[in-house]
């Protein structure tokens, strides 16, 4: 009988190393522990003239340096620099962060917080900008052979579709985390009065994707939590009824975008349960049930419309006039390549292969930004139930489970949209949540079924690739979900987030 790499990681680690006086790490927290080390040990930036302990953003596994490509080669998952090439990127090490500081609380080894604290204040001490802003996102990073920050694509400050982990920030920073959040939360906005906000610190009109006024939303209701400032939350309400208030008058549907006239104007996506995530912890944070009431009415709206009964599938848009998906379908130019103004028609006739979801929602689709965000959805069902015991909500639970069910873990790139740590990551953390919410063993056995399937499929070398089909890593890839994830199968207890939104 063939041995698995979970079996072979099982046996190689068996004397796992205690310190202190905490038990050794087992089962699940094995890989997790064994990753990190390979991290902080050897994936550092030594490169270029000044040396730092920053993370590097991408890293050959076998070797744990960086890699002789700079771009992955089969599964590139982000246009443009966001996956920081020979750089390194804190904002999508965050996941990673908080996954480290847990494994110090968990098996007593200070070298992991540690290793996050001493990059943390490195950045800090490069990387703030002239207005007080982080150089982080997705037009920002840190070019570890050069020893400077690289800005593209104009190099705006943006932050989405992950609010940051605003607590690790305080501890060793407050007053730049302070002026982080408060500078964003005014830059970001090209109408204060009404709220009216950009995904970039450029003050024009631009995009106000839900998944960024959901991250503004969320970090200035943190910050009021910490000042005692109730300005910023009435900032937060502002923010967050602009983006509400781009409904359907009959279908209560929320446009994905409502600044710009192309395809996202015209539908809501499962970017709505990234969005209402981020408004239940706005409300917690602020004690603002104002925020909750928009995140409950958001999704009732699209569990009424997003389902499709028959193919027991969740649409991957729907147009917010009438609920039903638009008509997807490739839009030529006379030379026979894609349209790139496809985008911009408004009847939601557009190519299958761009940044945005197709008919149904797909559960693997790593691509960024594509505005899908199925687990994160289903994690907001979860946690409405919760707080509602709404049956359309315990209906929707059972209908995402069946989904992951349906659609097994794919063990190849499937042309680098497949088989991705985060993607295993978001589906494990649902499945745990749902069965202990639910008290159902089966969601459960998912979640570890998912789990020994990560293993398989992604950990070699002492740490997990982030996709299937390349011995790579990149921290853009979201390695750091699935650390979060096997943490809390192990465990039975969801990490502290330390303010990092999922």
């Amino acid at each position: 009988m063939a041995i698995s790499r979970r079996d072979l990681f099982k046996g190689a680690l068996a004397a796992a190393v205690t310190q202190g006086n905490a038990a050794p790490a087992r089962g699940y927290l094995k890989p997790v522990q064994s990753h990190l080390e390979k991290i902080i040990t050897v994936g550092t930036d030594v490169y270029g003239p000044v040396k730092t302990p920053m993370w590097m953003a991408s890293l050959d596994t076998r070797t744990g340096r960086y890699p002789d490509q700079p771009y992955a080669a089969i599964g590139q998952r982000v246009y443009r620099e966001i996956a920081s090439p020979k750089g390194s990127s804190l904002y999508w090490d965050q996941p990673q962060l908080v996954a480290a500081y847990a494994m110090t609380g968990l098996t007593g080894d200070p070298r992991f917080k540690q290793a996050v604290d001493a990059y943390v204040k490195s950045f800090l001490e490069r990387g703030i900008d002239e207005n007080g802003l982080f150089q982080w996102g997705n037009h920002r990073y840190y070019d570890a052979y050069t020893d400077k920050f690289v800005g593209f694509s104009g190099g705006p400050h943006e932050i989405r579709p992950l609010t940051p982990a605003w607590e690790i920030f305080w501890r060793l920073a407050p007053e730049a985390t302070e002026r982080e959040i408060r500078v964003a939360g005014k830059r970001h906005l090209f109408d204060p009065f009404i709220g009216a906000f950009n995904r970039h610190d450029d003050g024009m009109k631009g995009d106000a994707f839900l998944e960024a006024g959901g991250v503004l939303v969320e970090s200035l209701c943190w910050l009021s939590k910490k000042k005692d400032d109730r300005r910023l939350v009435e900032d937060a309400l502002r923010i967050a009824h602009f983006s509400y208030a781009f409904r359907d008058f009959k279908t209560g549907l929320v446009e994905n975008q409502p600044t710009q006239v192309r395809w996202d104007k015209y539908v809501s996506t499962t970017e709505v349960g990234l969005w209402a995530g981020d408004l239940l912890r706005a409300s917690d944070l602020s004690g603002t049930p104002d925020f909750a009431h928009m995140a409950d009415a958001a999704m009732t709206a699209f569990l009424k419309y997003g389902y499709d009964a028959e193919a027991r599938e969740y649409y991957g848009q729907i147009k917010v006039i009438d609920g039903k998906p638009p008509i997807i379908k490739p839009v030529d130019n006379k030379d026979g390549k894609l349209d790139g103004n496809y985008r911009h028609k408004a009847d939601g006739s557009v190519s299958p292969d761009g940044d945005y979801p197709a008919h149904y929602t797909n559960i693997w689709n790593a691509q960024f930004p594509s505005h899908d965000y199925p687990m994160a959805f289903a994690e907001t069902c979860v946690e409405l139930y919760r707080r509602t015991k709404a049956p359309q909500y315990r209906e929707a639970v059972d209908r995402w489970a069946q989904v992951v069910k349906q659609h097994p873990a794919p063990t190849t790139a499937q042309d680098g949209k497949g088989a991705y740590a985060e993607m295993f990551g978001r589906a494990i953390q649902f499945l745990i949540d749902a069965g202990q919410t639910f008290n159902n063993p089966q969601y459960t056995a998912q979640a570890r079924k998912l789990a020994d399937a990560a293993i398989d499929t992604l950990f070699a070398y002492g740490m997990f690739r982030s996709h299937a089909s390349e011995d790579r890593y990149d921290s853009v890839d979201g390695v750091g979900y699935l650390l979060l994830a096997l943490i809390y199968l192990e465990t039975g207890k969801k990490p502290d987030y330390m303010g990092f939104g999922l």
